[in-house]
């Protein structure tokens, strides 16, 4: 069936005219019972209640007291059931369900943030309402059975649709019927029905495969300007509610391709466990640790968004210094910017978790930062610990590299310098974690203060095969009941250092007590040309069920070209013209290396392309414009188009490495992905990519 969008005006057909005057009603009885509604503080009630029964002294009264404590307890259980919050008359609900009892006549549910009944109108908070579940479990026209407040419920579905309500206005309706969008110019409407996990208003038409140029047509869809992470909980499909909804003790690992939702998941699991128990999942000792500062601004916008404020979000390089800092004060903070490679791989390695077990049982009267410089100065340490737990994993030539570096930082760190101007006092960024792992084997748990041991009610850990196995091990002892959240795909696995192979594996090490996982098949990012491309690029390294994308768009372009001055000629002309026709598109323009990238920006700075912006440090607007950067810094995002440069043998080599960058790179793309190279093409891509002169 055709996808193309249909451009009649569709007001008038049933799906709309049944949402709209549903969407009436419903907001003629908010601002009716908002007129008359008092909600009474009956927190502050009990609380002036307690004082009078601490103060009074007759049994008598204190009776009298008791009763009345327990009159309002009930009113406020009442209060917090039927009205939790107050409801946003501009957005009340994101879908509508229609069901029909067994034994009854039809009731409409809406599904929303916050729970509203009155009369007729019943809005039900999707995290809570046990009735929330029938419309994640089950379809239009199923036969369901499910048992909903201990007692079992049957019944059809006749209808079941998402929605987009903006500024009290219905803008779009997804079923089983199309969706239906309004535009400038009235309802537009496309025959495939759509659950993306992005939402349906922000995205952009399929692009026309006969032409050679980025973008398509609007046809009453537009790009949105915001390109942050939205609030897809009327999206979720049945997959994804279910690890929503896991058991609030215990690790919970959500694996999927890029783009299948797992970051949104995850947050959505934190906003759920939140709900189901306030004073459980405090939002202040939430901590989110992601893979980037980029990552951390992204998601920012979305806590607030499912009702959760005062999480903590944070890189881990800067949770690990806060808390290095705060537990081994004095210590020199500045950090090496050149560490080789083999001394960051050895750092990261899993044989360290039990060479540090053994050293730190020997000594535990030694202070920390002494325990450290004694281990990682010793030659001989190092041999026996990598000989006994990860034979062949180092050669003597990296051991005696690794060792002399180790060396000469301790002796900078304790004579205050080296013997050139350079060779200044510091840590790696990997050492943070040793120092507190050691810390962990020789004191005891991490603490705020002597008195307050540091116990985070939940942690999620996203892009978490981007973390090394002590990193994992540090950071769930902090997690009280071992409530976590891991969200990760390890065909994205960018940081060559580490050594994140199979969860199993690394699962192995940490011997978590409880374990549920669940792993999300369904791309809702990119098309299904893109899918295929970023899943070929990755070889044997793809996982064995292909995920599966939900639309299709214009096939993965390869252009080949005389050299970089053509190229980019020709890309400024491309660019030019996308965003005068789509001024809302976010573009990024990637290469593998960043000395690529400013090679890339200084032949396009002076062009006039608008919103042009070298991105050096993560520091992505999230909104309209053209950015060039690095793969590597993109991570977890994604852009409406995509433009990878030196796409050639040279830059992506036939390795392991190379393979995930390249993937990581591609699937960054929602709509539409274009490949450039002036010399042999990566061995990567597929033998019958025909490259193409562009002009």
């Amino acid at each position: 069936m055709s996808s193309k969008i249909r451009k009649n005006n569709y007001a008038d057909h049933p799906v709309i005219a049944e949402e709209e005057t549903l969407l009436e009603s419903v907001q003629e009885t908010l601002a009716r019972t908002s007129q008359r509604r008092f909600v009474k503080n009956y927190e502050q009630e009990l609380m002036r209640l307690r004082d009078e029964m601490a103060e009074e002294k007759q049994l008598d009264d204190q009776a009298v007291l008791m009763d009345e404590m327990e009159r309002v307890e009930a009113l406020r259980a009442r209060q917090n059931r039927f009205n939790t919050q107050e409801i946003d008359i501009d957005n009340p609900y994101f879908a509508h369900m229609r069901y029909r009892p067994e034994d009854g006549r039809p009731r409409d549910i809406m599904i929303g943030k916050s729970t509203f009944i009155e009369g007729k109108v019943r809005i039900v908070d999707w995290r809570n309402a046990p009735i929330s579940r029938v419309f994640y479990h089950w379809r239009e026209n199923d036969e369901f059975d499910e048992w909903i407040a201990d007692r079992e419920m049957s019944g059809v579905i006749e209808s079941r649709r998402n929605l987009t309500i903006l500024d009290g206005r219905l803008m779009r309706v997804a079923s089983p019927q199309g969706v239906f969008f309004r535009g400038s110019d009235g309802w537009s409407h496309t025959p495939q029905a759509e659950t993306l996990l992005q939402g349906g208003e922000g995205t952009a038409d399929r692009p026309d495969t006969t032409g050679l140029s980025l973008g398509h047509g609007r046809d009453g869809r537009e790009l949105r300007g915001d390109k942050y992470l939205m609030d897809i909980a009327g999206l979720l499909d049945r997959e994804q509610f279910e690890l929503i909804t896991q058991p609030d003790s215990g690790i919970v690992i959500v694996e999927g391709s890029a783009g299948s939702g797992k970051t949104t998941v995850a947050l959505h699991r934190i906003a759920y466990l939140n709900f189901l128990n306030r004073k459980r999942y405090r939002p202040h000792q939430i901590l989110i640790l992601m893979f980037s500062r980029a990552l951390s601004r992204y998601i920012s916008r979305v806590l607030p968004a499912l009702g959760i404020r005062g999480v903590q979000v944070r890189t881990l390089q800067d949770w690990a210094a806060f808390m290095r800092r705060r537990l081994l004060p004095g210590l020199v903070t500045q950090y090496s910017d050149d560490t080789p490679t083999p001394v960051i791989r050895f750092k990261t390695h899993r044989c360290l978790i039990p060479m540090l077990e053994e050293a730190a049982a020997r000594h535990r009267e030694m202070k920390v930062e002494d325990l450290f410089d004694e281990l990682l100065t010793d030659r001989s340490w190092m041999q026996a610990g990598v000989e006994r737990h990860a034979p062949g994993a180092f050669s003597s030539n990296e051991l005696d590299m690794i060792h002399r570096w180790c060396s000469d930082r301790h002796f900078w760190r304790v004579e205050g310098g080296g013997p050139n101007d350079e060779d200044w006092p510091t840590y790696d960024r990997e050492d943070d974690m040793i120092l507190l792992r050691l810390y962990q084997l020789t004191r005891g748990q991490l603490h705020i203060n002597p008195q307050q041991p540091l116990r985070y009610d939940h942690l999620m850990i996203d892009e978490v095969q981007d973390f090394s196995p002590i990193e994992l091990l540090v950071l769930l002892q902090t997690a009280r009941n071992e409530s976590v959240t891991l969200a990760g795909d390890r065909a994205q696995q960018v940081m060559e250092q580490h050594e994140f192979s199979d969860w199993r594996e690394v699962l192995d090490i940490l011997k978590p007590k409880n374990i549920s996982s669940g792993v999300l098949e369904i791309s809702y990012r990119s098309t299904a040309e893109i899918m295929a491309f970023s899943q070929h690029v990755l070889g044997s390294l793809a996982p064995e069920v292909a995920p599966k994308a939900q639309r299709s768009g214009q096939p993965v372009e390869l252009f080949r070209c005389g050299g970089i001055g053509e190229a980019m000629t020709f890309l400024a002309e491309s660019l030019s013209d996308l965003m005068e026709r789509e001024p809302n598109a976010g573009v990024a323009l990637l290469c593998r290396h960043a000395g690529q990238a400013d090679e890339v920006y200084r032949a396009l700075q002076h062009t006039g392309l608008p919103n042009l912006a070298r991105i050096h440090d993560q520091e992505f607007s999230f909104g309209p414009g053209i950015e060039i950067t690095d793969i590597a810094q993109t991570k977890g995002l994604e852009f409406d188009y995509v433009i990878l440069l030196h796409v050639d043998r040279q830059t992506f080599p036939d390795n392991i490495l190379s393979r995930h960058m390249l993937h990581v790179g591609a699937s960054r793309a929602i709509h539409q992905l274009w490949l450039f190279c002036w010399r042999e093409p990566s061995p990567l891509l597929p033998k019958d990519m025909q490259g193409r002169i562009p002009g």
